[in-house]
């Protein structure tokens, strides 16, 4: 069983009448993983990229995604494919990132305001053996 630490901090001296300093820390239990940078495959959902398979991890998933655009107004928006309303998850401008946990049942894609751009993922959990790859 390994660990996968996450840390964040948030910190502004001007953005609320008092300055905002917050941080906070965890440590995921997680067996398997991994890490890939993609191309975008389109500019909307009927024509995106999966990065999350569903039941690929058994109890929860860690799902971490970053726009590599260096222009903010370039999107990436990360969506649950699901059989209905496929409900946005994450609209993330060049540069930004999520960390999130993720319902592992559900295979999660992601498209973009231009073909071709670039995002990086990495998801982590403990593994399912059910899960078949084709």
């Amino acid at each position: 069983m390994g660990t996968v630490r996450a840390n964040i901090r948030i910190a502004s001296p001007d953005v609320l009448t008092t300055s905002v300093d917050i941080s906070s820390s965890v440590s995921l239990s997680a067996d398997s993983g991994h890490i890939n940078r993609v191309k975008v495959l389109g500019t909307s959902g009927t024509n995106s990229q999966l990065i999350h398979k569903a039941n690929e991890k058994l109890d929860r998933a860690y799902l971490y995604v970053k726009n590599l655009a260096t222009d903010q107004e370039k999107y990436a928006f990360v969506f649950a494919d699901t059989a209905s309303d496929d409900p946005v998850l994450a609209k993330l401008g060049g540069g930004e990132f999520c960390f999130i946990p993720v319902n592992p049942t559900a295979n999660l894609k992601v498209y973009g305001t231009d073909v071709d751009q670039i995002v990086e993922y990495a998801v982590f959990g403990l593994d399912s053996s059910a899960v078949t790859y084709s």
